[in-house]
């Protein structure tokens, strides 16, 4: 079933404002709001489903609760959380369809689902050996950025039954469930990536060191021993430059399946850097390690690399920690080991001693090709160990930059990122003689110029002289010189990301290594970008819940329509980044009214403009938030007659039990996929607060219904007091609103006038009635009547706030009066102003025992005792407003 909701039309007068701030129902969805920030902050989808778990409970009492994760590919559901009775055997049934029991209906249709006597369901699934006793059900289904992430479903055992307002509440708060899931997957899945080779799908250079010092820790602790296999393919360089880069990548990603095939479970298999593995082995003593490193190469022995052939790998093994205590000095044990194996012939297995090193014959040429390469992986560690802690696209870019200077003494480096079709530079370092911002002159397209040619093909591009290559766009203002140029492609996967170009000034200057070197970098540096502007997303996404959040914080704290529209518009123009916004309701015939608008003069005019249903059908039957296209917007300006309908706006439908409402936000800039995602976040709160007011005004409707009931049973025990109490009640208005009170306070006011006299009804009528004077006793009694009325009001919560000026309504202003003796200010307001319109009345109406006073010595009283009996400043008001005249009838 769908959630009912009671919304006023759009047309019908809009109520005042008498929100109680202590109704039960606000109160929970208070509680709702508060609880939205914990969830959203949850790290772990474990502890994020037991405190949703354990804030349901707070929320709606329960017996049994279950969460169903939905595998959207194959439309089947599986329990991943159950608590209470038959829980085992719930996380142990089989997944399930779509569309099979009363979840699987609910995640068809996206409708939440309240079954009282669950069992009677024609819809009933049972879970296997259940019995299909007595039950009610609540089924959420929980939704996130459109997509379904699964269920939530809540139990009661017997007879219990889920009220309206409970599986309400249950349904709002799904809305933050399913946010809050989807949150943790996504977490979950940036952590992953942050820590896996793209190549390879192994642990990266930081998750492997953070591994190693974890199973060191834990070797020293337990008084254990961890191996580590460092392995490095033994002329790797011959299969790239021979077969290209491509076929490299195709056998480090071969020779990991190998490695992972090879090892226990416990065992980690990392790649950390460019041909070299490492594998941490837990547990497992030297002799172990070696027997695991004869089956690693006894299996790439074994392997025919198409096109390569055969290959071989040099091992090296180190132990911990017994050749080292921490993971830096273990790693450069087990990497002495395995240069040393290379030093062997190659192929070899050595394991780590102090005095085993050895190294091959090297000529002069190769030492100081060597030192080369040992100052660019140097200089590759520290680049690797500096963005794996940035998160910013602009740091990272300047970091590529400024590292690169130590080693190429380059003219000009910049670092382009990929946007669309547009190449952002994000990072420039060195000189540019063109006129104009450096970032500004520099931005490019794909395909033109080298940095465009790189990213349209994929492949690096060296040049020595960068005026004559052919496909050199020259940048307007700059002279023409002598320049060489390499270009690399930032690639993650088959994407390309960006582009890192360096230039240096003469012919020739850059060497095979140099691209070498650059294409690492870009490995790592693609990497980091992609994980930055994941990040970037998040945030972005985070900022948005947050708002959204808040957002949600305002609405709960108001209860009549008219307060929420107006938070409505301001909330989301705040959001959204816009001056001007509008929401418009369902007028009976299908049109829309715009009920509220927040901009300037000219755009808050649109209040109470109409949009005929023939317009409106036109654009309804658009299910995602859209802009408006200008001939759009010229037919809403015709048809509302106003020429701030004719801006572009974003629009988002709110469907309603009466119709389509529709959220319109004024748009001043380029609107993307992401802010209409927002818009419709901000359109589902709407929904939700425009519902809740709805509920609010029904409960409304049944608390003054109450309060007609205890008025008439006044009624029936003294006339008098009946039509005393109407006329205090509507004078007391009138004196409060000339004091300045507001809503809430006027609202006290009137139902503290109504009820002052309530606790008559336990005064017998002989005494009430009675036409001569009252004895000691009977006068005692007439004076506990204000005491008896606060306890006849005390069962009803709403009217908390009035039971203290049912009490204090025959207070004097001196301290004088009953049942507290309570003076001045320490009198509630409410109840002085009810005093005094309550004497005036008395003083002018018959009673049992005299007649009416005239209204001039009535009014002369009230002034005699202004200051004593009476508030002087409440009677300088109330006389104001008796003495004023009467509106002329028409």
């Amino acid at each position: 079933m769908n959630p009912p909701s009671n919304i006023p039309a759009a047309d019908r007068p809009p109520r005042p404002d008498a929100g109680d701030a202590n109704d039960p129902l606000v109160e929970s969805y208070r509680k709702l709001a508060d609880v939205f920030h914990e969830l959203l902050s949850e790290q772990s989808l474990d502890d994020l489903l037991n405190r949703i778990a354990h804030t349901v409970g707070e929320l709606i009492p329960y017996d049994d609760i279950t969460f169903y994760e939905a595998d959207e590919a194959k439309r089947r559901l599986k329990a991943v959380y159950a608590s209470g009775r038959d829980s085992e055997k719930v996380l142990a049934d089989e997944p399930f369809s779509y569309g099979e029991g009363i979840t699987g209906w609910a995640v068809e249709h996206r409708e939440p689902v309240l079954a009282n006597r669950a069992e009677l369901d024609p819809r009933v699934r049972f879970v296997a050996d259940t019995p299909p006793d007595p039950e009610s059900l609540v089924v959420v289904p929980l939704v996130a950025r459109g997509r379904l992430k699964g269920t939530l479903n809540i139990y009661r055992s017997g007879f219990q039954e889920f009220t309206e307002d409970e599986f309400l509440l249950a349904v709002r708060f799904g809305d933050a469930a399913a946010l809050a899931v989807d949150n943790a997957h996504i977490r979950a899945s940036l952590e992953r990536q942050a820590q896996t080779d793209p190549l390879t799908g192994l642990w990266n250079h930081r998750a492997f060191h953070e591994r190693l010092r974890q199973e060191l820790v834990d070797a020293s602790t337990d008084q254990s021993s961890v191996s580590l296999v460092m392995l490095d393919l033994d002329d790797f360089k011959r299969v790239n430059d021979v077969y290209s880069h491509a076929t490299g990548d195709h056998v480090l990603s071969e020779v990991a399946t190998i490695l992972l095939s090879s090892v226990r479970s416990g065992d980690v298999v990392s790649r950390i850097g460019g041909e070299e593995f490492a594998i941490i082995a837990p547990a497992s003593g030297l002799s172990d390690a070696f027997r695991l490193a004869e089956r690693v190469q006894e299996q790439v022995a074994l392997t025919e690399f198409s096109p390569v052939g055969p290959i071989s790998v040099s091992i090296g093994i180190a132990s911990g920690p017994e050749h080292a205590a921490n993971p830096r000095e273990l790693v450069a044990c087990a990497e002495v080991a395995m240069m040393t194996a290379k030093a062997r012939g190659k192929g070899q297995i050595v394991v780590f001693h102090e005095d085993g090193r050895e190294r091959p014959v090297e000529s002069l040429d190769s030492r100081r090709a060597e030192f080369r390469s040992i100052a660019h992986l140097k200089m590759l560690h520290g680049v690797s160990t500096k963005l794996s802690r940035l998160n910013d696209v602009a740091e990272i870019g300047a970091t590529i930059a400024d590292e690169l200077r130590l080693l190429i003494d380059y003219h000009n480096c910049r670092v382009f990122v990929r946007d669309g079709e547009d190449l952002r530079p994000i990072a420039f370092r060195g000189d540019l003689t063109a006129s104009g911002s450096a970032m500004e002159v520099l931005q490019t397209r794909v395909g033109e110029g080298v940095t465009g040619h790189v990213a349209l093909t994929g492949e690096p591009f060296l040049t020595g002289d960068a005026a004559n290559c052919g496909i050199g766009v020259r940048i307007p203002g700059t002279p023409r010189i002598e320049e060489s140029l390499l270009a690399v492609p930032l690639r993650y996967g088959a994407t390309v990301v960006g582009v890192i170009v360096v230039s240096k000034l003469g012919l020739d200057q850059f060497d095979s290594d140099d691209l070498r070197l650059l294409e690492v970098l870009a490995g790592h540096v693609s990497v980091a970008l992609v994980n930055a502007r994941l990040y970037d997303s998040q945030r972005r996404e985070a900022e948005s819940a947050k708002a959204l959040l808040e957002l949600t914080r305002e609405l709960s704290a108001v209860t009549n329509l008219d307060g929420v529209l107006d938070q409505v518009v301001r909330g989301a123009a705040r959001i959204m980044g816009s001056r001007r916004c509008s929401i418009w309701l369902p007028t009976h015939d299908g049109g829309l009214i715009c009920r509220a608008a927040v901009g300037d003069a000219g755009y808050t005019a649109l209040q109470g403009r109409f949009l005929p249903p023939d317009v409106v059908a036109r654009f309804s039957t658009r299910g995602a938030p859209f802009v408006t296209t200008p001939e759009e917007a010229t037919l809403l300006q015709r048809a509302a007659g106003a020429d701030a309908a004719g801006l572009p706006h974003a629009v988002s439908f709110i469907p309603l039990d009466q119709g389509l409402a529709a959220l319109a936000v004024a748009t001043e800039t380029a609107i993307r996929s992401r802010e209409l995602e927002l818009l419709a976040g901000i359109a589902s709160q709407a929904r939700l607060a425009i519902t809740n007011a709805g509920s609010f005004a029904t409960l409304e409707r049944t608390f003054l219904s109450t309060v007609e009931a205890l008025a008439n049973a006044l009624e029936a025990k003294d006339s008098y007091t009946s039509s005393h109490a109407r006329w205090i009640c509507d004078m007391s208005v009138e004196v409060g609103r000339a004091l300045g009170l507001d809503a809430v306070h006027l609202k006290r006011v009137e139902l503290g006038a109504l009820f002052h006299d309530i606790g008559k009804i336990g005064i017998p009528a002989s005494i009430l009635m009675k036409p001569g004077p009252l004895t000691t006793e009977e006068r005692s009694m007439i004076q506990r009547h204000p005491e008896l009325g606060e306890r006849i009001l005390a069962p009803i919560d709403q009217l908390a706030a009035v039971r203290p000026i049912v009490r204090a309504c025959h207070e004097r202003f001196d301290g004088l009066g009953y049942p507290d003796g309570l003076r001045g200010d320490g009198i509630p307001l409410e109840a002085r102003i009810i005093f005094a319109c309550d004497a005036f009345h008395a003083m002018t109406t018959d009673r049992p025992y005299r007649e009416a006073l005239p209204v001039e010595e009535a009014f002369r009283r009230l002034v005699d005792a202004a200051g004593t009996q009476f508030d002087p400043r409440v009677v300088d008001v109330c006389l104001r407003v008796l003495k004023k005249p009467p509106p002329a009838e028409l």
